[in-house]
């Protein structure tokens, strides 16, 4: 969970990182077609002044979030995780 991690080094760290996340969900609602395409029909927002990175897809009648992932990964690691999580 993003928010442990950032409760252990930062005070209400959890409570910030939730906020941000928030806040990004928000731009995405607001405009999902802001934010370019990353492996294939994903998505990529970058979550503001963390190392999180909120991936999702457009799909005719919805917006889903399929992924908050951690961007210091492997990019091997992240494309083959969000390749599990592939349109229906």
């Amino acid at each position: 969970m993003p928010g442990a991690f950032y409760d252990s080094w930062q005070f209400e760290g959890a409570n910030k990182f939730h906020q941000k996340f928030r806040e990004t969900i928000l731009w995405i609602g607001w405009n999902p077609e802001m934010f370019p395409r990353r492996y294939k029909h994903f998505r990529r927002v970058i979550i503001r002044r963390s190392n999180f990175a909120v991936f999702y897809v457009i799909e005719p009648d919805v917006v889903t979030v399929v992924a908050v992932l951690d961007m210091r990964r492997n990019p091997r690691k992240i494309h083959s995780i969000l390749r599990t999580r592939r349109r229906r």
